[in-house]
C-alpha cells in the first residue's frame, strides 16, 4: 500500500470520527435563553428553553400546576409548569424549563430541569465522621 493511500485512509477515518463526535456532543448540550433574551427575542408560541433562578417567595401550587418566577437578575418571567417537578426543585435554585412563551407574557413549561453546581458532595455516613 502506498503512503498516500494510507494517509488518505487515516484522514477519512479521522474526519468521520470527528463528525460523529461533534454530532453526538451537539445533541447532548442543553442550550437555553435567559429571561431577558426570551422577552426581547422569542416570538409567542415558539418552543424554547428558559434558564435562570427561581425567585424566593414566588413558588405556588395551583389548579394549572406549579407557578414560579424565573429571573436572570434583570428580567423576571412567570412560569406555569404542567410537567413533573424534580425532587430537588426549590426556590433560589437554578432551573431550566422547556416550553412556550405565551402571548400573555407567561412561559408555559412542560419540562422542568434543576440546574446545580459542579461540586459533588457525597452523603455523609457514620464512617466518614470518624
Amino acid at each position: 500500500m502506498s503512503r498516500g493511500r494510507l494517509l488518505l485512509g487515516v484522514a477519512v477515518v479521522g474526519a468521520g470520527m470527528a463528525w460523529v463526535a461533534t454530532r453526538g456532543l451537539g445533541d447532548s448540550l442543553v442550550y437555553y435563553r435567559t429571561p431577558t433574551e426570551v422577552v426581547r427575542e422569542v416570538g409567542a408560541d415558539q418552543r424554547v428553553r428558559l434558564g435562570g433562578y427561581v425567585e424566593p417567595g414566588s413558588l405556588r401550587q395551583d389548579d394549572e400546576g406549579v407557578r414560579f418566577i424565573v429571573s436572570d437578575g434583570t428580567t423576571r418571567v412567570t412560569v406555569i409548569g404542567s410537567g413533573a417537578v424534580p425532587s430537588l426543585f426549590r426556590e433560589g435554585q437554578g432551573v431550566v424549563v422547556e416550553g412556550r412563551y405565551a402571548l400573555d407574557g407567561r412561559f408555559r413549561a412542560d419540562t422542568i430541569l434543576v440546574r446545580h453546581d459542579a461540586d459533588y458532595r457525597p452523603p455523609e455516613t457514620p464512617e466518614a465522621r470518624r
